[in-house]
């Protein structure tokens, strides 16, 4: 389970089905929270560099008050990320104290851990935090220099901050997971046994492998690349059998059967003795049922009856995949409250936009009547955060799919029949003869 979804009691699972199939919204259960949107190194592929370029924070006393809200809204757990570095303030420590104070979980920090001190790293294990994910990204300087378009030198950094981290975990008994993050793409695949290499000598307690969303330009692997990288990855995973790696995800392109066949193939020739090993069977056995549930049932979004993202310059959006666009925000933390945003107009278009998806089956193919979806959001596995934090729920999967299945679809063009709101102008499409855009 992420996003705090195991805080969630019987009754709480209940109301969001409830919601789904048409009863008003439950309070938000999960806040992810970008307080300022400054960084300090400017990776490459980061999706929100237009976010970042207003150089907006929240101000300690309206972050204050937001945590009070949250506080009596129901909100569970609280997410420190977004478009800017979580860190990257003086106040950050004090901050977290003032989550936690709340009674609020910190649910997670994604950080680059440049600046993952030892008072922060105090303040997070005295709140609780569940979960500290670093991006590390590479395997050496001159790559993760590169990537993350800074000096070198932040890499030997932020390996000694993941170390702290670790003897400080100890010291204090936190039962935090320390995890870092490599992002995969055309330019560094060929380094994944050294990323597991660089993740043992870290301190962490592990690691993901995931490719590097293609957010932004850049370049892409053909076949020849892929089949390498996967040939790495079974290298990799031939030394760990998932006792320490999570997962690997690929997202340029659609490789998951692949990526399963290589699973398979590591653990067909994988020595007696390691097969036998109940952990290592557990994890292997557990990815396949979930693999094979999520072509039996339905995965639809639920983050509108969920949680909401706030970002720095104050607007409450949707989620952070569709963040970047005009479309997704909700409201303003500046002109609202959180709950008036949350049981306001625009949230209400936007969950009858998800419902239309659900009774549609996915199957909405013009998105010029909508305001807020986008095609991402319709299109199975296109979403890498889509049902990812309750994927491994059984008993709630098999209720969704029952909510889904009792959904109708409206007649006519998709999202016709939906009121309120603004739908986007209408998308162009070229001619089939010409090429030539109407």
């Amino acid at each position: 389970m992420a996003y705090s979804w195991e805080r969630l009691s019987g009754a709480d699972k209940s109301a969001i089905l409830a919601a789904v199939a048409g009863g008003p919204p439950p309070p938000p259960r999960l806040v992810e929270i970008s307080w300022q949107d400054r960084c300090n190194i400017d990776c490459f592929f980061c999706s929100t560099a237009e976010i970042r370029a207003g150089n907006h924070a929240l101000t300690r006393e309206r972050l204050v008050a937001l945590f009070d809200e949250m506080r009596e809204l129901g909100v569970k757990a609280v997410r420190l990320m977004g478009g800017g570095e979580p860190l990257f303030r003086k106040d950050a420590a004090a901050l977290i104290g003032e989550i936690g104070a709340r009674g609020l979980a910190v649910a997670d920090v994604t950080t680059n851990g440049v600046l993952l001190t030892e008072p922060v790293l105090r303040a997070l294990y005295a709140a609780g935090c569940d979960e500290i994910c670093v991006s590390l990204n590479a395997s050496n300087p001159a790559s993760y220099a590169e990537m993350m378009r800074t000096t070198g030198k932040n890499f030997d950094r932020v390996l000694d901050n993941l170390r702290l981290a670790a003897a400080l975990k100890r010291e204090t008994g936190a039962k935090t997971v320390l995890r870092v993050q490599f992002l995969v793409y055309r330019d560094n695949y060929r380094d994944l046994p050294e990323m597991h290499r660089v993740f043992r000598e870290s301190g962490a307690d592990r690691f993901w492998l995931n490719g590097l969303y293609p957010v932004r330009p850049m370049p892409t692997m053909d076949d020849s690349e892929i089949a390498e990288m996967l040939r790495l990855y079974e290298e990799v995973l031939s030394q760990d059998y998932f006792e320490r790696l999570e997962r690997f995800s690929f997202w340029e392109r659609s490789i998951a059967g692949r990526i399963d066949e290589s699973t398979r193939r590591v653990f067909a020739r994988a020595p007696l003795s390691r097969r036998a090993a109940i952990k290592v069977k557990r994890a292997f056995d557990l990815s396949d049922r979930r693999s094979r549930r999520a072509q039996e049932l339905h995965e639809f979004c639920l983050v509108g009856w969920y949680g909401t993202t706030l970002n720095a310059n104050g607007d409450a959006v949707t989620c952070c995949i569709l963040q970047d666009h005009p479309t997704a925000v909700m409201g303003s933390v500046h002109a609202g409250t959180l709950r008036e945003i949350w049981e306001g107009p625009a949230y209400e278009r936007f969950r009858a936009e998800l419902r239309e998806i659900m009774a549609r089956r996915g199957d909405a193919a013009d998105f010029s009547r909508s305001c807020s979806v986008e095609s991402v959001c319709a299109e199975k596995g296109a979403c890498p955060m889509r049902s990812y934090y309750w994927a491994d729920d059984a008993a709630f999967r098999r209720r969704f799919h029952e909510v889904v299945e009792g959904m109708r679809a409206p007649e006519g063009e998709p999202f016709e029949t939906l009121t309120g709101g603004r739908p986007r102008l209408p998308v162009l499409a070229p001619r089939s003869d010409t090429g030539v855009y109407k």
